[in-house]
């Protein structure tokens, strides 16, 4: 009879542990998922914190225009010579122009600093051509701008450019094209993109000099 008691109890005792165990392994296992939404919205909570310093709203290049189509390049840029041909060490004006989507506007040359991002003209690094003057522009027109808070120098529609180059003495024939830069910023009253920098390319061509 005292087996039998000992028997009954060693197999309760058994039956216990297992449950105990069965427990254990339930909470375990659902932990992790019951905190898997807080994490989740702890991060969309920093995003939402951080979009709302009082700067202007970055946008995508597919920003939506003010009519609610969607804009990839609301700027539009070309440039030319008028000449033919280009002596070597002579001088010629680059004609730039910027087409500017309707809703949408860039700020001009001489933007000053704090506030958004002002254009720049200029020939790319490492060719046979010098900057030889000022960079010429449309006149602007002076506009309070809501994404900054302030007065800026803008241009809607269009604006156009005149950049003054000069070709390095020593250049050959084999030179085809001025590489040029225009920066800038696109706005429209409600979102701003991130500055950007178009290359542009214009033809050229070189004649020796008949000097020396």
């Amino acid at each position: 009879m005292d087996m039998s008691k000992r028997i009954s109890k060693m197999m309760l005792a058994l039956v216990v542990a297992g449950s105990a165990a069965l427990i254990a392994g339930t909470f375990a296992c659902g932990s992790p998922d019951s905190e898997s939404p807080a994490a989740g919205s702890l991060a969309s909570g920093s995003a939402s914190e951080s979009s709302a310093s009082g700067a202007p709203a970055p946008a995508s290049r597919a920003a939506p225009g003010p009519g609610g189509a969607m804009s990839q390049d609301p700027v539009h840029w070309t440039a030319a010579i008028n000449e033919e041909s280009l002596v070597a060490g002579g001088k010629v004006t680059v004609d730039v122009k910027a087409t500017i989507d309707p809703g949408w506007y860039i700020y001009s040359i001489t933007q000053g600093e704090g506030g958004p991002v002002p254009s720049r003209i200029s020939l790319a690094a490492e060719q046979p051509f010098t900057q030889a003057g000022d960079v010429k522009g449309t006149k602007p027109t002076v506009k309070f701008d809501q994404n900054f808070s302030m007065e800026v120098e803008m241009h809607e529609g269009s604006v156009a450019y005149e950049l003054p180059v000069q070709a390095a003495a020593d250049i050959g024939p084999d030179v085809k094209e001025i590489q040029v830069r225009a920066r800038y910023q696109a706005c429209t009253n409600r979102v701003c993109l991130p500055a950007q920098t178009e290359r542009l390319s214009v033809p050229v061509t070189i004649t020796p000099s008949t000097e020396g």
